[in-house]
C-alpha cells in the first residue's frame, strides 16, 4: 500500500511545476473549431493544451455543491470552526484543477515534450464560454482564446455529430442549437471576456482563421508572448492540419462519420432551407451582426433540402 506521505510529496512536486506556468483556456461554442485550435496551440513548443477538463462546467459546480451540503449539516449545532468558508473552497478548487493540469504536463512529457521550455498549460473545454468569471476568480492572470463560427455552420456540424442521438428531429435540433446553445455560449463569452482586456481575452472567427491562417496564428502567438517565428507558426499549422487530423483528407472532402467531417465555411448552404434558417437567424440577428455575420439567408433557394434528415 502506498504511503500517503509519499503521495503528498509527489503531488506537491507535480503541482509546483504547474504553478510557474501561465494558464490558458480555449473556449467556443461546440463545433466552432475549438479542437482545431487546441491542436494548433499544442503544436507550439512552449504550449501544452489538453482537454476537455470541464473544470468549471462539471467539476467545480459539483465540488461547491458538496461543500455547501457539508456546511448545511455543520450549521445544525456545530460551531463555525467546523465549516469551510469561501476562501477555503476557492483554494481547494484551484488545487483540484492544478492536479489535472499536472496530469496534462505528465502526458506531454511522456509524449516527448520538453517541459522545461513550456510557458503555458491550457485546457480546451467549449462550455467554459459560460464560466469565464469563475475561472478568472480561480486563475486571476489566466488568458482566454475564444473561437466563434457562423451559427448555421455550427448547427449543421452539430447535427452530423450528435443529431441522431439527440432525440430531436433535424428541425428541432437546428432550432435548439441556433437559438439556445449558440447565443448562450457566444453571448456569455463576448459579455465576460472583453472586460478582462486585450492582454487576456483573444477572439477569432473560424472563417478568418481558415482564410488567413498564418496571420491569425502569428497574432495568437503574439497574444501569448511566445515564439512567433515562421518556424513556430509552421509547427502550429502542421499540428492543426485538417489533412493530419482527418486521416488524410483535404478540406472539403467529406466524411460524415468523422469528427473532422469537412472543415469548410458556408457548408450550411447545402443543408438548411431558407424557411428553417431565416427564422432562427432573425432571433439572434443582433448577436450575429455583432460577431460579424450577416443574418440574411435570402440568397438560399427556398426549396433547398438537406441530406441530414
Amino acid at each position: 500500500m502506498t504511503d500517503i506521505n509519499d503521495l503528498l510529496t509527489a503531488w506537491r512536486d507535480r503541482t509546483a511545476r504547474v504553478e510557474r506556468l501561465g494558464k490558458l483556456f480555449v473556449i467556443g461554442c461546440g463545433k466552432s473549431g475549438t479542437t482545431w485550435l487546441r491542436y494548433m496551440l499544442n503544436g507550439h513548443p512552449q504550449i501544452v493544451v489538453e482537454g476537455e477538463g470541464s473544470f468549471a462546467w462539471r467539476l467545480l459546480p459539483h465540488f461547491y455543491q458538496g461543500i455547501e451540503s457539508f456546511n448545511r449539516h455543520q450549521r445544525q449545532g456545530q460551531p463555525p470552526v467546523t465549516h469551510f468558508d469561501s476562501r477555503d473552497a476557492l483554494v481547494i478548487a484551484r488545487h483540484l484543477i492544478d492536479t489535472q493540469f499536472a496530469r496534462y504536463l505528465e502526458h506531454a512529457e511522456q509524449s516527448g515534450r520538453e517541459v522545461p521550455n513550456l510557458r503555458w498549460i491550457g485546457d480546451k473545454t467549449p462550455q467554459h464560454t459560460i464560466a469565464i468569471p469563475l475561472l478568472n476568480t480561480v486563475y486571476p492572470q489566466s488568458r482566454f482564446v475564444h473561437i466563434i463560427r457562423d451559427p448555421r455552420d455550427v448547427a449543421v456540424s452539430g447535427w452530423f455529430q450528435e443529431g441522431a442521438s439527440s432525440g430531436r428531429t433535424f428541425e428541432q435540433f437546428i432550432h435548439h442549437f441556433m437559438n439556445e446553445v449558440w447565443p448562450l455560449q457566444v453571448g456569455s463569452a463576448r459579455r465576460d471576456g472583453p472586460p478582462l482586456g486585450a492582454k487576456r481575452y483573444f477572439e477569432v472567427r473560424y472563417e478568418d482563421l481558415l482564410e488567413n491562417e498564418e496571420t491569425i496564428v502569428a497574432r495568437l502567438l503574439g497574444f501569448l508572448d511566445v515564439d512567433a517565428s515562421p518556424a513556430a507558426i509552421a509547427q502550429c499549422r502542421d499540428a492543426g492540419s485538417f489533412k493530419r487530423l482527418s486521416g488524410g483528407r483535404e478540406r472539403g472532402e467529406e466524411d460524415q462519420s468523422n469528427f473532422f467531417r469537412k472543415g469548410v465555411a458556408g457548408d450550411w448552404r447545402q443543408h438548411l432551407p431558407t424557411n428553417l434558417a431565416q427564422p432562427c437567424c432573425d432571433r439572434i440577428a443582433g448577436l450575429m451582426c455583432d460577431a460579424g455575420y450577416d443574418p440574411s439567408c435570402a440568397e438560399l433557394p427556398a426549396a433547398a433540402t438537406t441530406g441530414a434528415h
